[in-house]
């Protein structure tokens, strides 16, 4: 069983995160972040990200296959799977970058019942096309309830049927409890 958690943020996402990743555990999965950012703050990110998580945090910057840790784009690229295991980079597919929809769409063909697809807050409404094709696989649908912008949210909610909404507070402990599912 291979365990992914593919988590899009934006306008918001650095407070977002430091709730959805208050961790007191090592985690034995991996998670795959795609939050707009800026080009020239990749490795200030990864420190945020470890600081707030405890957990190893990789940038991807080429084919890259996935292990326990959280996944990030290399500044200015989108994040795409190219395997089930396998993450890469591709070019940058929208104004902003990484592109939620780019990596959502691209989980598509290997999403099941052991995928976990978070859409947190933020503006404009990237993520829902990826959402909507994502609806049509066995993959867990989660959209942030208590966004602090949520313009993103709403946009994938008025598109979605199948959905779960939930506060960051209880996404979180859904993180924690998934820990309990993977043996390694």
């Amino acid at each position: 069983m291979i365990l992914k958690v593919v988590v899009g943020a934006s306008a918001g996402g650095p407070q977002a995160l430091k709730i959805l990743f208050n961790f007191n555990t090592q985690l034995k999965y991996t998670i795959i972040l795609a939050m707009h950012n800026l080009e020239s703050q990749t490795d200030n990110f990864k420190r945020y990200i470890y600081s707030i998580s405890k957990q190893n945090v990789h940038i991807v910057d080429k084919l890259t296959v996935l292990d326990k840790g959280i996944y990030i784009p290399q500044g200015g690229k989108d994040l795409i799977f190219f395997s089930e295991s396998t993450i890469t980079i591709d070019k940058k597919s929208d104004v902003v970058s990484p592109s939620i929809n780019h990596l959502f769409s691209s989980l598509v063909p290997y999403a099941d019942k052991n995928t976990y697809v978070f859409l947190l807050g933020g503006l404009g409404n990237d993520g829902t096309d990826g959402l909507i094709k994502l609806e049509n696989t066995n993959a867990n649908i989660y959209i942030q309830k208590d966004a602090q912008f949520p313009y993103m949210t709403k946009s994938a909610m008025r598109e979605l049927e199948r959905y779960n909404l939930k506060t960051l507070k209880e996404l979180n402990g859904l993180l924690l409890s998934l820990n309990k599912k993977v043996v390694r």
